[in-house]
Formats: structure tokens, sequence, C-alpha cells
């Protein structure tokens, strides 16, 4: 009986260390593989514009820009870049910039590209909250402006 007592205790004992174990591991790092940028990848928000946030690669990120005008017309930006860890920027040189009228089923009635190689850089700043400025550097599209973290897609 003592025997399968203390090997019940043993059983339980290690059972418990086992189910409280609480994970106290460090946000991942760089040098884990992860793409850091993973750390900011979702949407944010100011005022009728939104911006999704997605990792590529090892360091890269990709960034939709979406500006509503009315319920039929929207601008739309897209650019990439690498992620600068230590200040925690992207500057990108590819943004393409597109017009979309829709027709009332929500397919696209009209396109218009209006330019490519757009410049500028997304600035990513957490304090506590998530937020993001964007310095578009061809038509200073979003001067002044902080998008806030709204949710992780």
């Amino acid at each position: 009986m003592k025997k399968l007592t203390a090997l019940l205790t043993a059983v339980l004992l290690t059972f418990s260390l086992t189910a409280c174990k609480t994970d106290t591991a460090a946000a991942p790092a760089a040098d884990d593989g992860q793409n850091p940028v993973m750390n900011f990848v979702g949407v944010y928000e100011c005022e009728r514009a939104s911006i999704l946030v997605e990792a590529k690669g090892q360091n890269e990120a990709a960034f939709t820009v979406n500006w509503g005008s009315s319920a039929s017309e929207n601008t739309e930006w897209t650019m990439s870049g690498t992620f600068d860890e230590e200040g925690l920027y992207v500057y990108y040189s590819d943004c393409v910039r597109r017009d979309l009228v829709y027709n009332e089923d929500g397919s696209i009635k009209e396109e218009t590209k209006v330019y490519t190689g757009g410049k500028g850089s997304i600035i990513f700043k957490d304090d506590g909250a998530l937020t993001l400025t964007w310095d578009d550097q061809a038509e200073h599209a979003a001067d002044g402006m902080t998008f806030t973290y709204l949710l992780n897609n």
C-alpha cells in the first residue's frame, strides 16, 4: 500500500508540475528564425484609412493601405520592404497606388493605376499600444496621422 501511495503521489506531483508550468519565454528574437514583423502583423486604422501589415520571408514586411473616398470609391497603396528591427521601421521604394471604383455587388468596376515606384516608410511604435505612422514621400497622404492597431488577421 505504501508503494502504491508513493507511486500515485509521484505521478500526481509530476502531472501537476507539468500542468502548472507557465511559459516565461521572452518575445521571439530575430535569431530564432521568426520574422520580427510577426510582432506587428495585423490591421491598423485611422479615420477612413486602414493599413494591413503582413510578414514576408525572414525580415520583410508587406503593406496594403485602403482609404475610402465613398461607398463606391477607394484608393489603395501596396508596398513592401525590409524591416529594420532596431529602428522599428520599413523603408520602401516599390509603392503602387490604384484608384478603385466598385459596382453595387462589390466587384471592381474601374481600376486606375496612378503611379508605381513610390517611396516612403512605415514606422512602428510599441509603448503598450501598437501604433504606426506612414511617411508617404510621393503624396504625403497620411501626414500627421497615427494608425492604431485593431486586430491580427
